[in-house]
């Protein structure tokens, strides 16, 4: 009877030690355990003997085999599903259910993550906070900002908000409220599809409501292990409502737009954004928005973050600003990193 427990004790640890992933350095040495994430050409390890989990510079490995289901985003836009093994250095093959293989270098990868059959592991979220007061005039001001996200091989979606409150003595009130949510339907050869909602709301630029629904296609033009840079384009369909005497407006427009990301630069991340409306009822009208957020993290899946909005329409309502901008810096936290 010992003998038959000691012999089960023995199969399941030998179970469990063969379930780990495998990390070939440069160095000639191997590192065994639980691969989490490769983001930012860093690698993220969970070993069984240490508290904490080990972080290792993506250019120091030379191979990796991980046990678990990957999604892989590659360089050129490149998306793959399946298991990761190295056959040799410097080199990874991806194999899917269907036992199709691919090989690939690892300077190809940009990042990786293990697809868990659970749904809720396959969202992010994050949240920002800011606060200021002043005893001048007795201002302060309240800014709260969040992101939703979800990805899997040929669809990404990302929801985001922000709200602004405002208040100072002599003056009135300010208030501003964005959400935006699009989803994207990726295609082969860097190319997508893509579809956006938004909603804004904006006591400087009278707007008591603007909703904005936003259909075209778009491109990757630069997928890097270090940037990205992506172009897109289509139409809007743009519906509005002005605090003043400003008449209602439903208005088709033009869309052009433009991403910018770099993602390996320590634990810096920036992302930029610039969208163009024309409106092909009134061509004289044109409207921008720029967006540029930069976030440094910190442990605990906390972060702190800048960011700078700017809004500008040559055509805004009579008792508004044809700008308005939003700057922030605060904390924040991230659920799923």
């Amino acid at each position: 009877m010992r003998f038959h427990l000691l012999f089960l004790l023995c199969a399941i640890s030998f179970s469990l030690y063969s379930q780990n992933d495998t990390i070939a350095l440069k160095n000639g040495k191997k590192i065994y355990g639980e691969i989490k994430n490769i983001q930012s050409n860093v690698l993220t390890v969970e070993t069984s003997y240490s508290d904490s989990d080990f972080k290792i510079n993506f250019k120091e490995v030379s191979g990796i085999k991980i046990q678990k289901i990957c999604f892989l985003l590659l360089t050129k836009g490149r998306r793959r599903t399946g298991y990761v093994k190295s056959n040799k250095s410097n080199y990874f093959t991806i194999t899917t259910k269907d036992n199709d293989k691919e090989t690939f270098k690892l300077t190809d990868l940009i990042s990786l993550d293990e697809l868990s059959e659970e749904f809720w592991d396959r969202f992010k979220f994050n949240i920002d906070l800011n606060y200021n007061l002043t005893k001048a005039n007795k201002s302060s001001q309240f800014v709260i900002e969040g992101n939703l996200s979800y990805r899997d091989l040929k669809w990404i979606s990302n929801s985001s908000f922000s709200a602004l409150n405002s208040k100072q003595d002599n003056t009135e009130d300010i208030q501003r409220t964005e959400v935006k949510a699009d989803i994207k339907r990726i295609l082969p050869k860097k190319w997508y599809l893509l579809s956006n909602l938004g909603f804004l709301s904006n006591t400087e630029q009278a707007i008591e409501s603007r909703y904005t629904i936003i259909t075209g296609i778009g491109r990757y033009l630069l997928f890097t292990q270090k940037l990205s840079l992506g172009f897109n384009f289509g139409i809007n369909f743009n519906i509005e409502k002005f605090n003043d005497a400003t008449s209602k407006n439903s208005s088709s427009e033009l869309y052009f737009g433009s991403e910018f990301d770099i993602f390996d630069f320590n634990d810096f991340k920036l992302i930029t954004n610039f969208n163009l409306f024309l409106s092909k009822g009134e061509l004289r009208r044109a409207r921008a928005d720029y967006t540029i957020n930069i976030q440094y993290d910190l442990p605990l899946n906390l972060y702190i973050k800048t960011g700078f909005k700017f809004n500008y329409d040559n055509q805004s309502a009579i008792t508004g600003s044809n700008s308005d901008y939003l700057f922030t810096s605060g904390f924040g936290w991230s659920f799923n990193k």
